[in-house]
This record gives structure tokens, C-alpha cells and sequence, in this order.
């Protein structure tokens, strides 16, 4: 039972967001960020258990970070509308993801494993930020913030790329 506890928190992150995402819509920003923040701590948490518990399953190596995507560009899209951010920040941040995705199945069928990197740590925290200041209607601060998250993608997503032809030289 334990060994589907974190991808049972990947299903979760999902649903999540169609909650946040309702929230949203009728102007419940503060209610919509404390569910995004049960979404991110739900990853987390998830991954602290499969680690933990030895329940690293192949199936939860594709949802988890699936899941994650799912919930922040759900939520970015969403804030198109709601909140009147950019759409150019976000059609970065979601070809960044395709990108990344799509380079990161090329490399295992080609058995060259791409490891995240700090700079995906520092994009998805950017992220995380700039999605609760925008919910807090901190709307100046967010979009600061959000411009910063798509400068971080747009490295994170380069270091990708650089470690992949570096791997196939």
C-alpha cells in the first residue's frame, strides 16, 4: 500500500488543480493559493516517501514530474484570464516544459540520463513564487517575479539542451 502513496499525491496534484483553478475563477485567491500549496507540498511529500520507503515505482517517475507541469502551466493558463498576466510569459514557460519533456525522452532512448540541476530548482521555486504573489493579488510584485521565473526557465532550459549535447559528443 505504501508503494502507491506517492503516486496516489501525483493523481492528487492533478485533481488539485481543477479545485485552484475553480477557486480562481470566482475570485477566491486566497483559498486558490492555500490549494496550490497543498499541490506543491503534496510533491514534496511524495517524493520524501517513494525515497524513504524505497516505493520508486516507473509509473511514478513519469506522473510525478507530469504532474507538477499539469499543475503550475494549469494555473499560469488560468491566470491568463483571472488575473491578466502576460500570455507571452506563459507560452515560454510551456514550450520550455515541451521542450524539456520531449529532450528528456530523446535522451533515454538514447541511455544518456539528464539529471536536474540547480537551475530547475531555482526555476520551479521562481515559479512557485510568482504564481502566490499574483494569488495574493501582490499583481506588480507577481509579474516582477513571474518575469524573473521566465528568465529562470529560460536558463534551466538551456542547461538541459547544453547537457544533452554535451553528453552526445
Amino acid at each position: 500500500m505504501v508503494k502507491h502513496i506517492p503516486n496516489i499525491l501525483s493523481i492528487f496534484r492533478v485533481l488539485d488543480l481543477v479545485v485552484v483553478i475553480a477557486l480562481m475563477e470566482y475570485n477566491y485567491n486566497y483559498w486558490a493559493l492555500f490549494f496550490f500549496i497543498l499541490g506543491i507540498l503534496s510533491d514534496i511529500l511524495d517524493g520524501h516517501i517513494a525515497r524513504k520507503t524505497n516505493a520508486v515505482t516507473t509509473i511514478g517517475k513519469i506522473i510525478d514530474p507530469l504532474a507538477d507541469k499539469i499543475l503550475v502551466i494549469g494555473v499560469l493558463i488560468a491566470m491568463i484570464k483571472t488575473i491578466n498576466i502576460p500570455y507571452w510569459m506563459v507560452i515560454v514557460i510551456v514550450a520550455r516544459e515541451f521542450a524539456v519533456t520531449g529532450l528528456r525522452i530523446v535522451a533515454s532512448s538514447e541511455n544518456i540520463i539528464i539529471s536536474a540541476n540547480q537551475w530547475g530548482k531555482i526555476k520551479t521555486t521562481s515559479q512557485f513564487l510568482a504564481i502566490s504573489a499574483l494569488m495574493l493579488n501582490l499583481k506588480t510584485i507577481g509579474i516582477y517575479l513571474l518575469l524573473l521565473a521566465v528568465i529562470f526557465t529560460i536558463i534551466s532550459g538551456y542547461t538541459y539542451f547544453y547537457n544533452y549535447f554535451k553528453a552526445t559528443k
